[in-house]
């Protein structure tokens, strides 16, 4: 029987920053889930779903202070509300290029 595949437990310092946006989410009536970002920069993925207004006023305040960069993944409305994925990465500064993982916001450091 092959083994089946079982969903990482979060390290320490990811648990810290989900629980610290799962707080602040909380306080404005806004969902959030919770992914494993696809690049070796990503500390996490983040689902917030609401209202769109609510989700769209409140966003810096879902990551402002964690010290990390974020990247909008996509939005879309669904008949539940709004939902807006967002890629909480490490930032600029503590990267480490990958060259096969760039995102669309470092393809301006290639044209200077």
């Amino acid at each position: 029987m092959p083994p089946r595949h079982v969903p990482p437990t979060p390290s320490a310092y990811v648990a810290r920053v989900q629980q610290a946006v799962r707080d602040r989410a909380r306080r404005h009536a806004l969902h959030v889930g919770f992914g494993e970002g696809r690049r070796a920069t990503d500390v996490s993925l983040v689902v917030v779903k609401g209202d769109r207004l609510d989700v769209l006023r409140h966003l810096p305040e879902l990551f402002d202070g964690l010290g990390l960069d974020q990247e909008v993944v996509r939005s879309s409305q669904t008949p539940e509300g709004f939902e807006l994925m967002v890629a909480l990465i490490r930032p600029k500064r503590e990267r480490q290029r990958v060259d096969h993982e760039r995102r669309a916001s470092e393809l301006a450091d290639d044209a200077a």
